[in-house]
């Protein structure tokens, strides 16, 4: 026990109450390191004579429990099931670390480690993508975030760890042909929810959670209750089609005894929670080629609106954004579009040349008016 050099950084290593403390001390010097060893021991002394209300660090795989265990009292079920999966592959790469030694170092290296593993039932080699690496992280985030405020003495390690970037092209508009096409194979209850989303842009679990106690029909209306921002929780306007469409629903559910206006084929006193197996079979009768997921109407419902004429911040309140820099996230301007105002743009710019050369000719030139007589 004592201090011993890796590398060129000196590290510390005691025992205290049965526990091993085996840490970096940061430093190059040997004398500089045995301080920083003689800091830490007083530093638990100081916890365990109560001189400070933090606690000792548990175990990784401990901790993960009781952040499940919060996170599925304050996160809604698709939110807890994600952070549920990503501790699972947070578990393989610190299960018997303490919270308070795992670094940032070790979370780049669990980064790339994870970067560079195969995606689970991929016949062709591909590895884990970006994204799932990034969820992965956020999670992690929020889980030493949580340490944290239940009082652990520990320093977040994923801050000032980079995300990887994600490409924007995962965003995908349909084309009107492509919508005709799914649409004709589509099957209820995709086939009306797909038809909401393009009319009014809502989310998924939204459309699914829809309650008929929610929808004004005088008003032609749907009040949106959920959400994590108070942006989310909206009132959205119908068109003709969604009202006709969500009028026929509710007087079905009504039949059905459920409030909900897509319930459960299982348990009609609960939403239905997925559609993937009913859009994945559509798109494939379709024979729509490119990658297409549901949420990808609620991109096409944001270009086509700004398309028609509606500006940023109010589409931004339609889709239930906190900020228009989300929004424009949303937003993919057609071929056809980026021409348009190319020329719109083009027809400006002459008409104010040809103005302003007329402006500058006319200047100190004395006009003459001439009466020219009619010829027959």
């Amino acid at each position: 026990m004592g201090v011993y050099l890796r590398g060129k950084v000196w590290w510390y290593v005691f025992e205290y109450q049965g526990r091993k403390i085996q840490e970096s001390s940061g430093f190059t010097n040997k004398t500089a390191a045995l301080r920083a060893e003689a800091k830490r021991r007083a530093d638990l002394i100081d916890r365990r004579a109560g001189f400070t209300k933090l606690k000792l660090a548990p175990k990784f795989e401990e901790f993960v429990e009781q952040f499940l265990e919060w996170s599925e009292q304050q996160h809604r079920p698709k939110t807890h099931g994600l952070h549920e999966w990503n501790c699972q592959t947070l578990n393989r790469f610190f299960k018997g670390k303490y919270l308070d030694e795992i670094t940032s170092e070790m979370v780049e290296d669990f980064k790339s480690a994870r970067k560079h593993e195969r995606r689970q039932k991929a016949k062709d080699g591909r590895t884990v993508k970006n994204a799932t690496v990034n969820r992965a992280l956020t999670t992690l985030k929020l889980l030493f975030h949580q340490a944290e405020r239940s009082g652990y003495a520990v320093k977040n390690p994923v801050i000032g760890v980079a995300m990887f970037r994600e490409p924007l092209d995962s965003m995908r508009v349909i084309s009107f042909e492509e919508q005709a096409a799914y649409l004709s194979e589509t099957s209820q209850p995709l086939s009306d929810i797909a038809k909401v989303m393009l009319d009014t842009g809502m989310r998924p679990e939204e459309v699914f959670r829809m309650r008929a106690e929610n929808i004004d029909f005088k008003q032609k209306t749907i009040f949106n209750p959920f959400g994590k921002t108070k942006a989310a929780r909206r009132t959205i306007p119908m068109t003709d089609d969604v009202l006709s469409l969500l009028k026929v629903r509710a007087k079905e559910g009504t039949r059905m005894g459920t409030p909900f206006l897509f319930p459960s084929p299982h348990n009609v006193q609960k939403p239905i929670g997925s559609v993937k197996k009913a859009h994945k079979a559509a798109v494939e009768r379709a024979k729509i080629k490119r990658h297409f997921r549901l949420y990808d109407l609620r991109h096409t419902f944001a270009t086509r609106a700004v398309a028609s004429g509606a500006d940023l911040p109010t589409l931004s309140a339609l889709l239930g954004h906190a900020s228009i820099q989300m929004t424009m996230r949303y937003v993919h301007p057609a071929a056809e579009q980026k021409r348009v105002a190319i020329e719109r743009f083009e027809k400006f710019r002459t008409d104010a040349t040809i103005a302003a050369a007329m402006a500058q000719k006319s200047q100190g030139v004395t006009t003459k008016v001439t009466t020219v007589g009619r010829v027959n």
